[in-house]
C-alpha cells in the first residue's frame, strides 16, 4: 500500500468518528484569526484545561505560543454558516470575521461568536509539535453558556451538519 493509498484509508477511517465543531478564535495584533475546529477536548476539570490540533504552518498555530490568549466558541445548530465559512481554504486571512456576528472575549480579547452555545477564553500553557501539526494545551480563564443557543454542529463523514 502506497502512503498515498495509507492516506486515503486513514482519512476514510476518521470520517465515520463524528467530531463536535468548534471555532478557535484569536486576536493576533490587530487582526483576528479564526479557523474551524473539530479536534477541541476537554483536558481536565482541576485546573480546567483544554486542547486543540492546529496545522503548524498555519498564522493561527504561530499566534497561540505560550503566554497567548485565545477563545473557543462551541457552536450551537445555527452556526453551520459560520462553521463552513472559516473551514474554506483561500479565505482571505485579514477581515475573516468582518461577516462573522461576535463578540470580544472579556479575558482574552478574542472573538467569540454570537451562535455559540458555550465558549471558554484560554491562555496556552504549552505547544507541542505532532506530524504536520501542533498540539496547543490551554488553561481555561472563564467560560460561558448562551442558554438560548441549543443543538449542535457535528462534522461526520466529510461534511459539517446541525443537530437540533
Amino acid at each position: 500500500m502506497t502512503s498515498l493509498d495509507q492516506q486515503d484509508a486513514f482519512r476514510t477511517a476518521m470520517a465515520r468518528l463524528a467530531s463536535g465543531v468548534s471555532v478557535v478564535a484569536v486576536r493576533d495584533g490587530r487582526h483576528d484569526l479564526a479557523m474551524t475546529a473539530t479536534s477541541v477536548v476537554s483536558v481536565s476539570l482541576d485546573p480546567p484545561t483544554v486542547l486543540f490540533c492546529v496545522h503548524s504552518d498555519s498564522r493561527i498555530a504561530e499566534a497561540v505560543a505560550e503566554g497567548s490568549r485565545w477563545a473557543v466558541s462551541v457552536l450551537g445548530e445555527r452556526g453551520l454558516p459560520e462553521a463552513d465559512w472559516l473551514a474554506t481554504p483561500g479565505r482571505p486571512t485579514l477581515d475573516q470575521l468582518a461577516r462573522i456576528p461576535h463578540q470580544r472575549g472579556e479575558v482574552s480579547g478574542a472573538a467569540v461568536l454570537d451562535a455559540a452555545a458555550a465558549w471558554v477564553e484560554c491562555e496556552t500553557e504549552w505547544v507541542r509539535a505532532a506530524a504536520s501539526h501542533d498540539v496547543v494545551v490551554g488553561r481555561v480563564l472563564t467560560t460561558g453558556v448562551e442558554p438560548e443557543q441549543t443543538g449542535a454542529i457535528v462534522h461526520h463523514l466529510g461534511r459539517l451538519r446541525a443537530l437540533s
